[in-house]
């Protein structure tokens, strides 16, 4: 007998499906699923990983950074991100929640990929919330020049 996730934690439930897809309109679209088979969502073949996503720090700065790390993927990323640093062309990450039986999306939200890491076993990418124009959030940065008063603020 084959046991399911559900069955054998005792909290059970029924977690949303999380996925992540990597796109450069040069290069092609990577996409994954957390999780432990491959699906197919939408129409479109998502590869089986683990990812993490991590929030960016609770601070004063005006960054908006979150960090993406993608193990277990065969090399596909690596080298992916070998030719988006040679292409040096805009590329998109999507982060989608979608409903763990009938698969309709529940939230979606796609950042700037603006740096990265890459190794054999694993990549790890840097994204920011950016508008169709490019601009990060918020649009103006308070600094020495344009708020001269914070030269004082220690």
């Amino acid at each position: 007998m084959i046991y399911t996730l559900e069955e054998i934690y005792a909290s059970g439930g029924q977690l949303p499906v999380m996925t992540l897809v990597i796109t450069n309109e040069a290069i092609g679209t990577l996409r994954y699923v957390l999780g432990y088979e491959d699906l197919i969502l939408d129409g479109k073949t998502y590869r089986k990983s683990a990812f993490t996503v991590s929030m960016p720090e609770r601070s004063d700065s005006g960054f908006t950074d979150l960090s993406f790390g993608i193990d277990g993927v065969s090399g596909e990323a690596y080298e992916y991100m070998k030719e988006v640093i040679r292409s040096q062309t805009s590329t998109f990450i999507t982060v989608t929640q979608w409903h763990y039986a009938v698969h309709s999306k529940l939230s979606e939200i796609t950042l700037s990929i603006t740096g990265g890491r890459i190794t054999r076993e694993s990549a790890t990418f840097t994204a920011s919330f950016c508008d169709m124009l490019n601009l990060e959030f918020p649009r103006l940065r308070y600094t020495a020049t344009n708020a001269p008063g914070l030269k004082y603020v220690a």
